[in-house]
């Protein structure tokens, strides 16, 4: 016990040298912020994408050795966007899917309230015919029929609503974590190959801030359609084309044909890039033309090698291999691979997809 209390006065007091060298000066709230940074790849809470910006947040404040006030907060919001940012991204896109829904499902309940009236009136009307009761019956059990179909149809549809991206289009988070789940349970039974890659629009906010959030969900739109061009690629095998929340996309293949997403990834990222973009107002009219988005990429396979959850980590490598393509400079997409010297590894077309 007090070898282990021995090792950790040590271990501190190499961290605290360190701050001295890096002139932290002694004020508390720096060095317990710079700490904390310090030790954050020990906390299980965050992802391994929030550690690395974390750990990159540290990096430049002793590289810049700003330790005013000023810099103080600003380094707190960086934090706070480093960790609050894909929380609140995909509470956001949660809260309009579970809006979108209660909009749909209070239209179709107030049509069928009006249907309801309107086999009242029908009922009452055949009670009242002149009818034999057997026509009675079958115009009565027609009426029945008829209702009882438009709610399987209700149904049907609110359960779409629930798996489907309101505005893309494309399945919503709930879907790609139901394809996940069975995917993973194929691989584990049967070795299905899996394959997953994330996409990010980059500088998405600031396209925002520049052209405003009607035309942003226009790119997100266009993203969305240059993303279901995958569905083509892949005869036989199970695709999904989902929105992850936000400008985040994913694309999963379970199936023989998983090996080929890397090169998939990369064609439509560059099909992303090559497309003509046109803005338009509310009217419809081109008031801009010309303009191009990237986006950049991040793509794993499943492994067997792996502790823990196999889904959480093809999840995870997927998504450091985007933050190394958002951190090589953007508009890139990027292969992790678990079986090579180097993790990451750009991906290139080597041979052209037919689509």
């Amino acid at each position: 016990m007090a070898q282990q209390s021995f090792a950790t006065d040590l271990h501190y007091k190499k961290l605290f040298s360190l701050f001295d060298k890096a002139g932290v000066p002694l004020d508390t709230r720096w060095r317990s912020l710079l700490l904390y940074f310090r030790e954050i790849k020990d906390y299980p809470h965050l992802s391994d994408v929030q550690k690395i910006a974390v750990q990159g947040l540290l990096t430049d404040t002793f590289t810049r050795k700003d330790y005013s006030e000023e810099n103080l907060q600003k380094v707190l919001n960086c934090y706070y966007n480093c960790i609050v940012t894909p929380y609140r991204k995909k509470t956001e896109t949660l809260l309009l899917e579970v809006a979108s829904l209660i909009q749909q499902f209070q239209k179709t309940l107030s049509t069928r309230c009006g249907d309801l009236d309107t086999l009242e009136a029908t009922t009452v009307s055949i009670v009242e015919s002149d009818l034999e009761p057997v026509e009675q019956l079958d115009h009565l059990h027609s009426s029945f029929v008829k209702m009882k179909n438009l709610f399987k149809n209700d149904i049907s549809s609110l359960e779409t609503l629930a798996t489907r991206d309101a505005l893309t289009n494309i399945a919503n988070r709930r879907a790609f974590d139901e394809f996940m789940g069975k995917a993973v349970d194929k691989w584990l039974t049967e070795g299905t190959p899996l394959s997953l890659a994330f996409f990010d629009v980059d500088f998405f906010k600031k396209f925002n801030d520049e052209h405003g959030h009607r035309i942003g969900d226009q790119v997100l739109v266009v993203v969305a359609k240059q993303l279901t061009k995958a569905y083509d690629c892949f005869s036989s095998s199970d695709v999904l084309v989902a929105r992850y929340g936000g400008e985040e996309f994913v694309l999963a293949v379970s199936g023989p044909e998983a090996s080929a997403l890397p090169q998939v990834a990369e064609t439509i990222r560059a099909d992303i890039k090559n497309f003509n973009l046109l803005i338009r107002d509310a009217d419809g009219n081109v008031v801009e033309n010309g303009l191009h988005i990237t986006a950049s990429a991040g793509v794993a396979a499943m492994w067997s090698g792996w502790a823990g959850s196999y889904l959480n980590n093809i999840v995870d490598c997927a998504d450091k291999a985007l933050y190394h393509a958002k951190h090589k400079g953007r508009d890139k997409a990027v292969e992790f691979r678990h079986d090579a010297r180097e993790n990451f590894s750009i991906i290139s077309l080597s041979h052209p997809i037919s689509r």
